[in-house]
Formats: C-alpha cells, structure tokens, sequence
C-alpha cells in the first residue's frame, strides 16, 4: 500500500505527489472543522511529512501527537497546553451570549462616546479567553467555525461568514442596549434634574438601533461591517484555535455531526 500523505489545514489526503500540489496551489484550502493546529504547526507538519529523517515518525492521522509527527520536543508543546489554563466548560458558545463580566467602567465609558460601539465592543469582549469561541481562516474565507453548546454536547459547527457577521451583530447590538440601559437606570438614581445625561445616552442607543438597522438593510455598509468584524475574528483566531484544541483533547469523542 502507497504511503499515505495529508494537508494538516483541511485534512486532504492522498499520494505524495497530490498532497504536494495540493498545498502549492494558489487558493487556499479551508480549515477542517477536525484540524485544531495552529498556522505555525500546520506549516510544521505539512513541510515535515516529506522530510526522509521523519518518515518513520509520520503519522496520517489527526489524532497523532504532533511532537511524535514533527520530532520535536514534547515537552514545550505540554507546555502551551498547561500552561494555559482553562475551564473548558466556561467556554461560552457561539449560540449562548458571551461573557462581559471583564468590561471596565472606563471601557464601558467610552462606548457612550464612540460612533464605533459594535466593533469596539467586540474587541473588548474577545479580550476574554472564554469568549474566543470563533475561527475564521482569512480575509478570502467564505465560512468559518464556531464553537456551539446544544444541551450538554459540545462541538464545532461550519457556518458561513455571512450567518457569523449577522449574529456577531445582533448579540452585540443586545449587549449596548443593555450597557446603555444601565447607565439610565444609574443616572436616574442620583441625579433626576440633570437630564442632559441621559438625553445622550438615549441618543447613543437611538444611534446603536440606526447602525443595525443599516447593517441589515443596506448591502453596502454590511460589505463594509462584515470586512471590518471578520478582521477582528482573524485577529484572535490562534487563541480560539487554541480554545478548540483543549475542547477536543478533553472530549472522550468529538462528533462528526453538524
């Protein structure tokens, strides 16, 4: 039987001489909702299964252990594993809220004087690790991958950009309302002649309802949020790579079922 060879991004495999142009193609291949390497190690590997001192070490499997794959020293891959330390089941999913008991007072603050609320928001949310639960490849990606929880089954599901960037947007627009609706509720509480407070924060919510309702509706302002909010996912995509790796290493089985 001919050895057997794999593109470790989208787990493709076949005969050396298919896998090589495979990865030597122009376009891109998209991630495998089984692949949890990160960029660097998925260069790692897909270089290092054509290297003859390591032919013995190759494994065509995603479940091999990359440091028995790669040769190299397990023990600074233990590493990047324990040291980031994680309780998996606080891990929020894609279809849950996300957590924004880390948001600052000076961070809620400025999101009553930025005309930029949605993504600064978002950043600011992704600041927190349990958040990270979106992988999205590059700016080219048609569909990305999210982290979902479904009673008490946990598993990552192949979604198109376009379904990500329009719930990133509706959870985020009920994440203002709330923040702004307690900053009214707070104002009102000391001071209820001073109205001049709670006129801009009302005007900052009216402007929040307006940039959905303009996301929704006109298609060229949702290109341009989509561009924008992608980027951001593609910014924290090692991290949420790395939230998908420990989920998976701590599942007994990962379903295949989307």
């Amino acid at each position: 039987m001919n050895k057997q060879y794999q593109c470790y991004k989208c787990l493709y495999s076949s005969k050396k001489c298919n896998v090589i142009n495979h990865l030597n193609r122009k376009k891109s291949c998209e991630r495998s909702i089984h692949s949890s390497y990160t960029d660097s190690e998925i260069e790692i590997l897909n270089k290092a299964q054509f290297e003859q001192k390591n032919t013995k070490n190759t494994k065509n499997t995603n479940n091999g252990n990359i440091a028995d794959i790669i040769n190299i020293d397990t023990q600074n891959i233990n590493n990047i594993i324990n040291n980031f330390t994680i309780n998996i089941d606080k891990i929020t999913g894609f279809n849950e809220e996300w957590v924004v008991d880390n948001l600052k007072e000076s961070q809620k603050n400025n999101l009553l004087v930025t005309n930029l609320m949605y993504t600064h928001l978002l950043k600011i949310i992704l600041e927190n690790e349990f958040n990270k639960n979106v992988i999205i490849e590059n700016k080219n990606s048609t569909t990305g991958l999210i982290f979902k929880k479904i009673n008490n089954e946990k598993q990552y599901q192949e979604i198109s950009i376009d379904e990500i960037i329009n719930e990133s947007m509706i959870k985020l627009h009920k994440q203002l309302s709330t923040i702004y609706d307690n900053f009214l509720s707070t104002n009102e509480n000391y001071d209820d002649d001073d109205t001049s407070f709670n006129e801009h924060i009302s005007k900052q919510k009216n402007l929040t309802n307006q940039k959905l309702n303009d996301f929704l509706n006109n298609k060229k302002i949702k290109n341009t949020v989509k561009d924008i909010v992608k980027k951001i996912y593609i910014d924290n995509k090692e991290d949420a790579i790395l939230n998908q790796k420990i989920i998976i290493e701590n599942k007994d089985t990962f379903e295949n079922g989307y």
